[in-house]
Order: C-alpha cells, then sequence, then structure tokens
C-alpha cells in the first residue's frame, strides 16, 4: 500500500495526525516422530492497522490485504469508528523519539539452513533420547520452530520505523514408566544456529527429568523451606507482571499502587526489564507505539523504583511512556506489556542453594496457574511437584502435593537467589530462589 496516498487522502478527510502499523510473521515448524516427519507447515501472516483523529476522537480499521483499493474503505472505518465512540481515549499518535538504539543480536543463521540439516538434529534428538534410559517408553515429539517477524510503524508526523525480528527454538518431550507409574518431561533451547545445541548434553537433561520423577510420594502437611526452581519462579513472575502495569495501577488494581520507592521485596531481589538484552526474545528498539526503548530497573534491591508505561498509561499519571506500548498481533489494542523481564541472578549456583537450604523442597513445576493464582491479591494454591532435599542433597522425588502463600509476602521472605537465570519463551524468567518457608500441603 502507499502509505503517503494514505495519509494525504486521510488528511483531505478531515483524518489528522493518521498512524500506519503493519506486523507480518512468517513461522515454520518441523515436527519429527518415530523417526520420521510427522509434520512440516509453514504459515504466514499478518496485516495493517491505521488509527487516526477524526473531530477529536482516535478512530480505528485493520486490514488484511493492503492494497491501494481498499484506502477509501480504511479512511471510511476510521471515521465510523471514531464518531461511534462515547469516552475520550487518553491515546495520542507519537511524532517519535529523539534517537533510537540498535539491539544487539547474532543473526539467525536456522533461517537459512538447509531443511534437511534441520530434520537430521531433530532426528538425532529424538534417537538418542528413546535409548538414552530403558524406562523411557516413548519421545512423545520432537519439534523446531523458526519464527521471522517484520513491523513498520508510520505516520503523518514524520514517524518512519522499520524491524526484523528472528528467532528459532528446538524442543523434545519424553514419557517415562516405572512400577506402573507414568511421567513426562520436556526441554527446550532457544536456537540461532545449528551448533547452538549440544545434543547430547540436551537429551541428558530431558531424561534425567523424567526419570528423576518417577516413584514419587508425597511428604507431610507443613512449613518446609522450599527452591522455587527457575522454570517455577519465571512461571509465577509471569503471572505477575500485572503488578507493574501502569494502567492497573492507577486504577488501583494493583496491589502496589503507591508504593512507589517503598520496600516491596527482600533486597536481595533486583528486577529489570530490559528490551537491549543481547538476543533476547523480546528485544526491540521501539514499542509498537514508536517510542524508544531503554533498559529499566523496576525493582532495585527491593524497592519499587518504576511501573511500567505505554502512552495512555503514563499521561494517566503524569509521567512518561516506559516504551512498554505493544499489541497482540496487527489488529490487537495497544496494551502494557514487559519485554525481557527478569530477577537479576546472584553467584550462588544451584548445588550452593540446596546446601544453605538444608532440608526442604525443591518445587519445579506448577500447575493451575490460571486457577490457583488470585493476581490481584497475589495468593495462590497450586499443584506441585519437585524433590525431597536432605543435608544438601536430592534424595527423593514428590508430588501431588499443593503449595500455597502470599507471592508479595514471600517475596519479602527470600533466603538466597542463584545463578542460574535462563530464557524462557515468555517475557519474563527468573533464577532458582530460595524462601524461608512456604505451606505444603500433602498427606
Amino acid at each position: 500500500m502507499n502509505f503517503t496516498k494514505l495519509m494525504e487522502q486521510a488528511k483531505l478527510a478531515g483524518i489528522d495526525p493518521i498512524e500506519i502499523y503493519e506486523h507480518t510473521s512468517e513461522q515454520e515448524t518441523i515436527k519429527v516422530f518415530a523417526q520420521k516427519v510427522d509434520a512440516l507447515t509453514i504459515a504466514q501472516s499478518g496485516g495493517i492497522a491505521a488509527r487516526g483523529i477524526y473531530k477529536g476522537k482516535m478512530g480505528y480499521c485493520f486490514m488484511e490485504e493492503d492494497s491501494d483499493e481498499n484506502i477509501p474503505l480504511m479512511i471510511k472505518m476510521i471515521k465510523e469508528n471514531a464518531e461511534a465512540v462515547e469516552v475520550e481515549d487518553a491515546s495520542k499518535i507519537f511524532a517519535g523519539s529523539k534517537c533510537y538504539p540498535t539491539i544487539e543480536s547474532d543473526p539467525n543463521q536456522l533461517r537459512d539452513t538447509e531443511m534437511n540439516h534441520k530434520i537430521a538434529l531433530l532426528k538425532e534428538v529424538e534417537g538418542k533420547l528413546a535409548v538414552s534410559d530403558p524406562r523411557i517408553v516413548q519421545v512423545m515429539t520432537s519439534v523446531m520452530q523458526s519464527v521471522n517477524v517484520r513491523t513498520g510503524i508510520h505516520n503523518s508526523l514524520g514517524l518512519n520505523l522499520n524491524k526484523n525480528e528472528s528467532y528459532s527454538f528446538l524442543y523434545s518431550m519424553a514419557l517415562a514408566h516405572e512400577n506402573g507409574d507414568n511421567k513426562s518431561g520436556m526441554d527446550f533451547k532457544v536456537m540461532r544456529s545449528l551448533n547452538d545445541l549440544n545434543v547430547d548434553e540436551f537429551v541428558e537433561k530431558i531424561r534425567n527429568e523424567v526419570t528423576g520423577k518417577l516413584n514419587a510420594k508425597q511428604v507431610k502437611t507443613g512449613q518446609y523451606k522450599v527452591i522455587l526452581k527457575n522454570s517455577a519462579m519465571s512461571d509465577l513472575l509471569g503471572a505477575l507482571t500485572g503488578l507493574f502495569n501502569g494502567e492497573l495501577v492507577h486504577k488501583g488494581i494493583s496491589k502496589l499502587s503507591g508504593k512507589l520507592e517503598s520496600q516491596i521485596f527482600d533486597e536481595k531481589i533486583t528486577i529489570l526489564d530490559d528490551p537491549l538484552k543481547k538476543n533476547g526474545l523480546n528485544s526491540t528498539p521501539f514499542d509498537d507505539e514508536g517510542v524508544a526503548s531503554f533498559t529499566k530497573t523496576v525493582v532495585d534491591h527491593g524497592v519499587l523504583k518504576m511501573f511500567l508505561h505505554n502512552q495512555k498509561s503514563a499521561a494517566m499519571m503524569d509521567t512518561v511512556s516506559t516504551g512498554n506500548g505493544f499489541k497482540a498481533g496487527y489488529a490487537g489494542q495497544i496494551s502494557i506489556s514487559p519485554t525481557n523481564f527478569f530477577i537479576v541472578p546472584s553467584e550462588t549456583s544451584f548445588d550452593e542453594l540446596c546446601s544453605i537450604m538444608g532440608d526442604g523442597l525443591i518445587i519445579d513445576e506448577l500447575n493451575g496457574l490460571h486457577a490457583g493464582l488470585n493476581d490481584i491479591t497475589t495468593d495462590f494454591s497450586l499443584q506441585a511437584a519437585g524433590y525431597v532435599v536432605e543435608n544438601g542433597k536430592i534424595v527423593r522425588p514428590v508430588n501431588l502435593i499443593t503449595v500455597a502463600g502470599n507471592f508479595l509476602e514471600m517475596m519479602q521472605e527470600v533466603e538466597a537467589v542463584g545463578n542460574d537465570l535462563e530464557d524462557q519463551l515468555s517475557s519474563a524468567s527468573a533464577p532458582s530462589v530460595l524462601f524461608k518457608a512456604l505451606s505444603i500441603s500433602g498427606e
């Protein structure tokens, strides 16, 4: 579509300023099962969204087809949408930041790697995992996925931004059986080339996880020292990033309303939102409103330093956007989302965490986050699984337990933070964290 033409005709129709947001995505997925390619798909999606001010109100329209023939229809839709709005919208079209950062990232060589090499790697992973332990009865799936995304933001105020993002990852899942007990386990690896994956280490990690959970039993109900392993801690943190959402804070929905510059967590906890992180899955030079990205210290040694904002929430709270205005697809509305949001790791290894704990539980699996977590009060009661630790050593697996508490309270009772921070496939990640006491329901 000729965006200049759209802007000119929109202005003549009384729409000024106007913004065009374009988003296209290509996703390649390869699945291997029983040493055969079970599926190979290449999916493309995308479209354009336009919004503009008409008679003082913001109007919107969305199109999958970006032909010039649709320009009159888009203008008509924006006008009709704006005229139907009854509530004043604080959203504004952004003229642009003074400068934009450059994101450091390694090229995604997998994008151009020959298909037969990628399939061969998946078959190698599946084959080695299948014979890694006689208790593994099935490799349920092995998948490689590559995603390439292009985004552009153009407006009549002179903004003209473009970015390209590309990442790939591989994951595999296995099923183990012993004494009538079945357990499944999986792992994933973010990759940019075939050389990024050490197949033997990857297989060993999945094998240890799936076989290590066999013949698990409950523990007695009580208070335990608990290490939330990095994957479980990341899941819990990710489910509660709304605490730092500026719009929810302004509305009084977040429990952190009025807590700026207060000690909300233990001093061992520092949280960053880093859109400039090298090779970060959510690294970006600008958000979906065209605001330049920058690294933010959200919590500094337990002290709440800032909230995350888009332009709308920033206006509500008389501040500036933090560059966290993002869409869920081209047709989505601008909301507030973190980028690479993580708890800063320490230098303490996981084995050292276990040694510090002495006796307690490792929890590496939390289930029912959507049902068992109240994201307003931060109270939670979740099904969990993991391991019993005695004298700093893992002695047996545990399952069918429930861990309960309050996130804001437990984050004030941190005994140690680990060094095992790993990127997750969501925006939030965390190292393993040792808590002084959590309530466990078991037998």
